[in-house]
């Protein structure tokens, strides 16, 4: 996945995690945002960088969820994601801006984010076609970060597993 890294990202992704730290209830605290295996943001950086796919989740007009993989950029405490013009995520943002993300690792490092997003004016352009040929558009959807729980993986033995 690609980021873009900046000294003030690095910054405003690490005050993000901090703060999401310190929200964190108790179970989410004991697990995903355990003190010694929180990642930092140089950390996140890396792993985002070493993921292929992640997991958004978009709340549609009847509070349905709807949970598909998207390709997202890491700009600091924000993401970048392309959407296709007619794609149900799309009309879910429309409706309600809440999105979560959430990305894993075979060694047992988890991402999960939570932010607000909103589509970028005059970002709509064309796209690869589709499979059957039909050509697509996409739009830019930017999204402000408001939440950051991520854990790198567990260390047995000194290494990871």
């Amino acid at each position: 996945m690609k980021t873009l890294e900046t000294d003030e990202g690095r910054a405003g992704l690490q005050a993000l995690l901090e703060n999401s730290a310190v929200v964190a209830g108790p179970a989410l605290a004991d697990s995903v945002g355990f003190a010694p295996r929180r990642m930092s943001a140089a950390e996140l950086y890396e792993f985002w960088r070493g993921v292929r796919l992640v997991a958004m989740t978009t709340v549609g007009p009847g509070g349905q969820p709807h949970t598909a993989p998207v390709h997202a950029e890491l700009h600091g405490p924000t993401l970048r994601v392309l959407v296709y013009e007619d794609a149900t995520r799309r009309r879910d943002l429309a409706h309600n801006d809440r999105v979560s993300f959430t990305s894993w690792n075979a060694d047992g490092a988890v991402a999960i984010l939570y932010g607000r997003a909103r589509e970028l004016e005059d970002s709509l352009r064309p796209a690869r076609p589709s499979q059957s040929g039909r050509e697509r558009r996409v739009v830019e959807v930017e999204v402000r970060l408001t939440r950051i729980y991520a854990m790198g993986a567990k260390k047995v033995c000194g290494e990871n597993r």
